[in-house]
């Protein structure tokens, strides 16, 4: 009698018991490992965006406390304050920074101090945010909280070279006939000087400058520079800033002639500002509604014969009224403010020149 014998059962339960109670080993012993990377992957990237969060806050933080420096001890406290009022927040833009400190320097590279004894040099904010980042999933690693910090620099920097922007004149130094002997070109800030001069070449009717007569070596110059001879080219540098580029060092291109026409081109300019009235930079500043159009740089030169450029400086120009009219054989006045921060109408950096406020570091 034939008899068939049972294949093997593949599924028998003592297998797939086996089977089970492997996967739940396995499972058990890379549950550690597990957590950490999906830790890994959810706090440190929390740990990079405030990071990032805390970067944004003091660089934008370290740049208002540079831009309100300028060699006094009122500038440090102006800057101290920007710092601390800047507005930046951190975790997803809804805490305010509370850890930040703000420090001062003559030097990019410090040392940094909070409150310096004299404000003169002091160019540079150093800002540092400190925050305690709570950890989640790598408690274990890193204890309840990860500390993250960010700092930064800001200074201004010297301006040897303007590719453009120079409001095209370019007054000569007073250094022979100096109002203020420690001034670099002589002048004195607050004092109005001439920046366009009339026929013969020595005409001004600016406040106590009345140095032209000594200064004056070339009759057909009257102050215009680096723009073409053109009317045009130079009544479009007067209202929009297109002018050559202009090296300390180098000689100026000054240019020959009377213009009558475009002395009016001033007035225009000043028209440019959100406030056409104030007298004086100081009401201008205290005001605090102009956009800068009025607020210029100049190349200020050693005169003839080669005109060549000694730095640059900052000026302010007289409200509209004061170029209403003028001709070929009447002067245009500017107020001195002394040294010039591009794109920014609060006063420059102690000294006088032109500056960039950037990031250092």
């Amino acid at each position: 009698m034939l008899t068939t014998q049972p294949l093997p059962d593949s599924g028998s339960p003592c297998r797939s018991t086996g089977k089970r109670g492997y996967i739940l080993v396995a499972t058990a012993l890379s549950l550690p490992f597990l957590l950490g990377v999906g830790g890994l992957a959810i706090d440190i990237g929390r740990m990079y965006i405030t990071k990032n969060e805390a970067q944004a806050y003091v660089d934008s933080a370290s740049l208002a406390a540079a831009k309100q420096l300028d060699g006094t001890t009122a500038g440090i406290a102006r800057a101290s304050a920007a710092a601390g009022a800047d507005t930046g927040k951190w975790r997803f833009d809804t805490t305010p920074f509370s850890g930040v400190t703000t420090k001062f320097s003559t030097s990019s590279s410090g040392p940094f101090v909070a409150a310096p004894t004299s404000a003169a040099g002091y160019l540079y904010a150093h800002v540092v945010a400190t925050v305690d980042l709570p950890m989640y999933l790598i408690r274990v690693l890193t204890g309840p909280t990860a500390t993250i910090s960010a700092a930064s620099v800001a200074g201004a920097s010297t301006l040897t070279t303007l590719p453009s922007g120079v409001f095209p004149f370019s007054p000569y130094t007073r250094i022979a006939s100096p109002d203020n002997a420690s001034d670099p070109y002589g002048y004195r800030i607050g004092n109005q000087y001439t920046f366009r001069w009339g026929a013969p070449g020595d005409k001004t009717s600016c406040g106590t400058d009345a140095t032209m007569a000594n200064l004056s070596q070339n009759g057909s110059v009257r102050g215009y520079c680096c723009v073409s001879n053109s009317a045009a080219d130079l009544r479009q540098a007067i209202v929009g800033g297109r002018t050559d580029s202009v090296t300390i060092g180098q000689s100026i291109n000054m240019d020959n002639g009377a213009k009558n026409t475009e002395m009016s081109a001033i007035g225009d300019r000043v028209a440019i500002d959100t406030n056409t009235t104030s007298a004086t930079y100081a009401a201008y500043r205290a005001a605090g509604t102009g956009n800068g159009a009025r607020v210029v740089v100049v190349a200020v030169n050693g005169g003839a014969p080669n005109y060549i450029n000694v730095g640059f400086a900052g000026f302010f120009l007289l409200n509209s009224d004061s170029y209403d009219g003028l001709n070929g054989n009447d002067s245009a006045c500017a107020e001195y403010i002394g040294a010039w921060t591009q794109g920014e109408t609060a006063p420059a950096p102690g000294g006088s020149g032109g500056y960039r406020l950037r990031l250092v570091k």
